[in-house]
């Protein structure tokens, strides 16, 4: 009866407190939803600047067509991969299995089925290492995903939340590094953005805690976030770092927090930072997975280096990924060079030849 309960109450609280937040105006998440306007234009711009036709279907679903060929577009969903591979690369579960296979870094994930959870509640070792506790499939965007889980009484609300929207739990350690979406299409990397921390440049003289009481508007608080991102680097806040060297010293930027249903957001363009070897070690998991179009996601400190070198690890595959992530600070009205590169690929138009 305790686990019914649980799923009850934390499913009518997510429920209560974005009623509330949107009563008041004070939800702050965009979700796909929201954002139909701007896939409008964005869709709307990249087939004008390739010189395709662009017609509405319905108020969130349009046909992008050349004399040759034809496309249809819902907002995020184009026509890429075939429903068995969206299921299987949605599997969070499956994914970290076949990335085990192939010797790519997870973060140890451990499944529970919704029926057990009562017991993995009490069960589930909590180590000096935070949780990350959010359903095996089926959502996105951050819903049902709790991060930084340190307490018996937060893994109990977590499971609770994430067993509203799954029958399968995931429960895994927190990489405190930052997180990096990867997007391939057909086996090639066309661009990369991360989420950026907070990162401090020494000057040879100050520590890490001095470094960080300069930052802009008043200085940081080395709140759990800084300790946790700090100890899984090996660093204490009163080392002092070499002249030029750039630490990450906070896996989320200053005045974001850790809370339940975070969503991702993407604020930096990292395509040109991301290393050959990074590429080549995430290439061959969506190759298994069948996926001809998807991001992967994942969290490290460097994009220079392979995740086997860097510490870093592999998250999900995100297929049907939000475009708009890709296309920076774009105004309506684009057009976003990486949806002109995805509308060639649907239309089958040749990309046009480059002069070196």
């Amino acid at each position: 009866m305790l686990l019914p309960l649980l799923m009850a109450l934390a499913w009518i609280r997510r429920g209560l407190g974005h009623a509330v937040g949107g009563a008041f105006g004070r939800r702050q998440t965009a979700y796909v939803a929201d954002r139909v306007d701007e896939y409008r234009g964005l869709w709307m711009a990249a087939a004008l600047a390739i010189g395709a036709s662009f017609s509405p279907l319905a108020s969130d679903a349009w046909e992008v067509a050349t004399a040759q060929h034809r496309t249809r577009i819902s907002n995020d969903l184009v026509e890429f991969d075939d429903p068995v591979v969206l299921a299987i690369a949605g599997d969070k579960e499956l994914c970290y299995a076949i990335a085990g296979r192939l010797g790519i870094p997870t973060p140890g994930p451990r499944t529970s089925a919704r029926s057990d959870v009562g017991r993995a509640m009490w069960r589930m070792p909590l180590g000096d290492t935070p949780l990350v506790v959010k359903p095996a499939r089926g959502t996105g965007s951050g819903v049902g995903v709790t991060v930084g889980v340190r307490t018996r009484s937060s893994l109990v609300s977590a499971l609770a939340l994430a067993a509203t929207h799954s029958s399968r739990v995931i429960v895994e350690s927190l990489v405190a590094a930052e997180t990096v979406r990867l997007l391939f299409l057909d086996g090639e990397m066309i661009h990369a953005v991360r989420r950026r921390g907070q990162r401090v440049v020494g000057d040879g003289a100050a520590t890490l805690r001095e470094l960080l009481a300069r930052q802009a508007g008043g200085g940081v608080e080395p709140d759990w976030l800084v300790r946790e991102t700090l100890r899984q680097q090996g660093r204490v806040l009163d080392e002092v770092v070499p002249g030029g060297v750039e630490v990450l010293v906070r896996w989320l930027a200053a005045g974001i927090r850790s809370s339940p249903e975070l969503k991702t957001v993407y604020d930096e363009d990292v395509t040109e930072l991301v290393s050959a070897g990074l590429i080549a070690e995430l290439a061959p998991l969506l190759g298994e997975v069948g996926t001809r179009f998807a991001a992967v996601d994942v969290a490290t400190i460097d994009l220079s280096r392979p995740l086997r070198e860097s510490g870093g690890v592999f998250l999900e595959i995100n297929t049907t990924p939000g475009i708009r992530h890709h296309c920076g600070s774009l105004q309506l009205g684009g057009p976003c060079p990486v949806a002109v590169t995805v509308l060639r690929r649907l239309l089958e138009i040749d990309e046009p030849s480059r002069v070196a």
